[in-house]
């Protein structure tokens, strides 16, 4: 089964909070600290323009220590209020998803018996 990106949002928010960064920079950020990346750099981008429609991030181009003008993503107060209610909805999927593993291995290992 493959993951759809659901919470992409959240994990670049989260991300975010560390401090300004760009597409590529997050996407590697992504791929090396996710147990499971379910996000590509098509994702990535879509996600990040939707955000700043929101108002949750703001892009600018930095011009300051390299060769070309590079698009840069920053939080926003709102990011900070889509972030905390990420949180909530996660954590309220995490009570769903723990009880369907515990009743799962219930019931797996009633039928071992």
């Amino acid at each position: 089964m493959k993951h759809t990106g659901r919470h992409t949002g959240a994990f670049l928010l989260l991300f975010l909070t560390e401090g300004d960064n760009y597409g590529g920079k997050l996407l590697q950020k992504c791929e090396e600290e996710l147990p499971i990346n379910p996000i590509d750099s098509a994702i990535l981008y879509r996600t990040l323009k939707k955000l700043e429609e929101e108002g949750a991030v703001k892009s600018y181009v930095d011009t300051s220590g390299r060769d070309k003008p590079i698009r840069m993503y920053k939080i926003t107060a709102i990011g900070k209020k889509k972030l905390e209610e990420f949180h909530i909805d996660i954590e309220e999927k995490m009570k769903n998803l723990t009880f369907f593993q515990e009743k799962y291995k219930e019931r797996k290992d009633q039928n071992n018996d």
